[in-house]
C-alpha cells in the first residue's frame, strides 16, 4: 500500500501555469445555481489565457445557452456545448466524454488538465492554484481531489446530509495509505491520463470511483487535498436526498461489477480488494439490517428470553464483555468524529431509515443484471423540491405514506413497538422484583437488542417527522455574500462555520446512559 503520508497544502504562484479545461455539468437544475457557479469559475485566480470554462448542458436549455453567450461576449474563455436532444446515455460520464471530444476541436486543442465542477459547486478563487501544484510536483499523480462542502445544511442536520465524516476522517486516512479516490467534483486530472484509460468510464453511474480504479490500474496515483476550495448544496427535500442516496448505493455495487472490465485487469489484487470490499460490505450490511428489521419484531413478539445463559455468573460475564465492547466502540467513534465537528458518532448516523430503500435498490440492481437488463440508470437528483407543496394535510399524508413509500417505516415502527410491548409483558409475569428485572434485562431490555429497536424506531421516525414538519429552509441568497455589480457570489462565513456543526444528540446520550445503567443494575440484582 505504500508508506503512510499526509498530503501537504501547496500553492501555484505566478502566471506560468498549465492550461485547464473546466467542465461544469448541467442537467436542468435551477438557473441561478448554475450561473453562480459559472460566474465564480470565470473569476478564479488563474491566468485567463490558461483556462477555459465549458458548460456541458444535457438539458438543451435555450436559456442556458443564451446566458453563456452573453458572458462569452465579456469573457472569451467560456463556452457552451450540448449533446443535443437525442436520448442521453451514461448521464454524467457521457456528458463529460462529450466535453473531452468538444474541447479537442476548439482552437489550440485540448488543454493539459481537465477540472470538473458539479452545477452547484462554487469554487474558491484559489481553487486551481491549490490543486494543480500537486500534479506538478509529482509526475506520477494523475488527479488531485478536494473535499465537498455544503453551505445550506439545515440546523441540526436532521437527515445526516453533511459528508464531513467522509471528507475529514475517511478520505485523509485513505490518502495516507495511497488509496484516495476521486471525490466526484472539484477535482483536477491530467488530460493524457484520462485519454490513456479511454476517457471517463461509462460502465457505472458512479463514474468518479470507477475512474479512480482505472487510473490506478494504469499506474497513476491519486491524492486527496484536505483543503476547502468548493462549496455546494444538499438537496432541500427528503425525496431528492433519498433519490441521491439510492443512486449512490447502486453506483457502488455497479462499480465493483465493472472491475471485470478489461481496463481493470492490470489492477493489483490489493486495489481490486479495495474496490470490491466497500460494495460487498455495504450490500451485506443492508441485507443483514433489513433481515433484522423483519426478524427482531417476531422475536420480541414471542416473549421468549433473547440471551442464552445458564447461570447468573455467565450473564454477569456477558454483560461485562458487552460493556467493554460498547465503550470501546463509542470511544473510537467519539474520537474519530471530533475532526468533523460531530459529537457522539455512535447512534448518530440517522441513516437507518434508508435501509428499506437501499434494499430495494440492491434487489432492483440484482434483478436487472440477472435478467440481462444491464446496470440500472438513474436520472439526475436535482436540488429543490419542497415537501410542503401539498395543498392539504390529507394530501400530504397520502403523499408521504404512499407516494414516498414511508408506509414501510410506519409498519416497522408499529411492529417494533408491538414486539417490545409483548416482550416486556412476558417479563412482568414473573413474581418478585429481582426476577422481573432479570427477565426484562434478557428480553427487550438486553442492551444490544435495546440499541437495535430503539435506534430503528428513531431512524424510521426521521423521514416521517421531516416530511410533516420539515426544517425551515433558509433562502440561498441569505447564505451568500453577493457583489451587486458583478453578481459574483460566495457562501458567507456564517454559512460555512455554523451549518457544519451537528449538536450532540439527546437520544444517543440516553442510549449510552441506559446501556451502562442497565448492565450495572443487572449485575447488582444477580
Amino acid at each position: 500500500m505504500g508508506k503512510a503520508k499526509r498530503q501537504p497544502l501547496l500553492r501555484l504562484n505566478g502566471d506560468v501555469t498549465p492550461s485547464v479545461d473546466i467542465f461544469i455539468t448541467y442537467c436542468g437544475e435551477e438557473m441561478d445555481v448554475l450561473m453562480d457557479t459559472v460566474r465564480a469559475t470565470i473569476a478564479i485566480d488563474y491566468p485567463p489565457d490558461s483556462y477555459r470554462v465549458i458548460v456541458l448542458d444535457d438539458s438543451v436549455s435555450f436559456e442556458v445557452e443564451t446566458e453563456v453567450r452573453k458572458l462569452r461576449a465579456k469573457h472569451g474563455q467560456i463556452y457552451y456545448s450540448t449533446r443535443g436532444t437525442k436520448p442521453k446515455t451514461h448521464t454524467k460520464a457521457g456528458n463529460l466524454n462529450h466535453g473531452l471530444n468538444y474541447v479537442s476541436r476548439l482552437p489550440g486543442g485540448a488543454s493539459d488538465l481537465v477540472a470538473v465542477l458539479d452545477v452547484d459547486m462554487i469554487p474558491s478563487p484559489h481553487w486551481l492554484r491549490a490543486l494543480v501544484p500537486h500534479l506538478l510536483v509529482d509526475s506520477k499523480v494523475a488527479m488531485a481531489n478536494p473535499p465537498q462542502r455544503q453551505y445550506n445544511i439545515p440546523d441540526g442536520d436532521p437527515l445526516g446530509q453533511t459528508m464531513d465524516i467522509l471528507f475529514d476522517v475517511m478520505e485523509p486516512s485513505k490518502n495516507a495509505t495511497n488509496s484516495a479516490w476521486c471525490c466526484g467534483t472539484g477535482f483536477v486530472v491530467r488530460r493524457d491520463a484520462l485519454d490513456g484509460i479511454g476517457g471517463v468510464p461509462e460502465e457505472s453511474i458512479n463514474e468518479d470511483i470507477l475512474t479512480s480504479f482505472f487510473l490506478k490500474a494504469a499506474g497513476w496515483e491519486i491524492v486527496y487535498v484536505h483543503e476547502d476550495v468548493q462549496w455546494g448544496l444538499v438537496p432541500s427535500s427528503i425525496t431528492t436526498h433519498l433519490k441521491q442516496q439510492k443512486r449512490t448505493c447502486a453506483g457502488i455495487v455497479s462499480t465493483a461489477a465493472a472491475l471485470w472490465n478489461p481496463r481493470a485487469q492490470t489492477m493489483t489484487p490489493e486495489e481490486k480488494y479495495g474496490a470490491i470490499f466497500p460494495a460487498f460490505a455495504m450490500s451485506i450490511s443492508i441485507v443483514i439490517n433489513m433481515t433484522a428489521m423483519v426478524v427482531l419484531p417476531l422475536l420480541l413478539l414471542s416473549g421468549a428470553p433473547l440471551v442464552a445463559y445458564s447461570t447468573n455468573s455467565q450473564l454477569r460475564a456477558i454483560s461485562v464483555l458487552f460493556l467493554i465492547k460498547f465503550l470501546a466502540i463509542f470511544s473510537y467513534d467519539f474520537l474519530a468524529t471530533q475532526a468533523a465537528n460531530y459529537h457522539l458518532g455512535l447512534l448518530g448516523t440517522i441513516v437507518g431509515w434508508m435501509i428499506p430503500f437501499q434494499f430495494m435498490t440492491l434487489a432492483r440492481f440484482a434483478l436487472s443484471i440477472v435478467t440481462g437488463g444491464g446496470v440500472p440508470m438513474f436520472t439526475p437528483s436535482g436540488l429543490n423540491v419542497d415537501v410542503r407543496a401539498a395543498k392539504t394535510f390529507a394530501s400530504r399524508i397520502r403523499g408521504v405514506l404512499w407516494d414516498y413509500g414511508f408506509i414501510v417505516h410506519v409498519a416497522i415502527i408499529a411492529s417494533l413497538l408491538s414486539g417490545v410491548t409483548a416482550s416486556l409483558g412476558a417479563a412482568y409475569k414473573i413474581g418478585n422484583t429481582q426476577s422481573v428485572w432479570i427477565e426484562l434485562f434478557t428480553r427487550a431490555g438486553w442492551p444490544p437488542i435495546f440499541l437495535a429497536w430503539f435506534t430503528w424506531i428513531l431512524d424510521c421516525w426521521t423521514p416521517l417527522s421531516y416530511s410533516f414538519n420539515p426544517p425551515e429552509a433558509m433562502a440561498r441568497n441569505t447564505l451568500m455574500d453577493r457583489d451587486p455589480k458583478t453578481l459574483l457570489a460566495y457562501p458567507n462565513q456564517h454559512a460555512k462555520d455554523q451549518l457544519r456543526v451537528r449538536p450532540p444528540q439527546t437520544a444517543a446520550l440516553l442510549a449510552i446512559v441506559y446501556c451502562i445503567g442497565a448492565c450495572g443494575l443487572a449485575m447488582y440484582f444477580m
